[in-house]
């Protein structure tokens, strides 16, 4: 059977240095206070976690596998579900101690709503770095 799959890149620039904005994204339970879509997320292992979401209404669950680290570089993950099938997230240094974040992913979502997610997701991630101190 042929899936339609799309495919999105959108960026943002985070007021924190690479170091720090790369460490917080690898803190995978910290994922449903920006990705609103997650309700639960499990870590298995180093490099596996059990993932629950609402997707149009009904929860999906998941195991999503990083792929690879790069630190203070990229991240790429495998996820074994129809949505977000695959994606990586790259930091690049900026002046000034800032970080621009990009995410490409691959996914089933029609065009419009899968821009619309990331965009979300994206200002979502900008207000954890910059206003939530540690995360504590």
């Amino acid at each position: 059977m042929w899936i339609d799959v799309n495919t999105d890149c959108q960026s943002i620039v985070v007021d924190a240095p690479v170091t720090e904005v790369y460490r917080r994204c690898l803190r995978f339970q910290d994922f449903p206070r920006f990705i609103t879509s997650i309700k639960k997320i499990e870590q298995i292992n180093e490099t596996h976690f059990s993932c629950t979401s609402i997707v149009n209404g009904r929860e999906v669950k998941t195991v999503v596998t990083i792929m690879m680290r790069v630190p203070d570089r990229r991240i790429t993950w495998q996820g074994v579900i129809d949505n977000f099938q695959v994606g990586v997230v790259s930091f690049d240094p900026l002046a000034g101690g800032a970080t621009k974040v990009t995410v490409k992913v691959r996914s089933v979502l029609e065009p419009v709503m899968l821009a619309g997610s990331l965009s979300h997701y994206l200002r979502n991630f900008k207000v954890y770095i910059e206003n939530d101190g540690e995360g504590k």
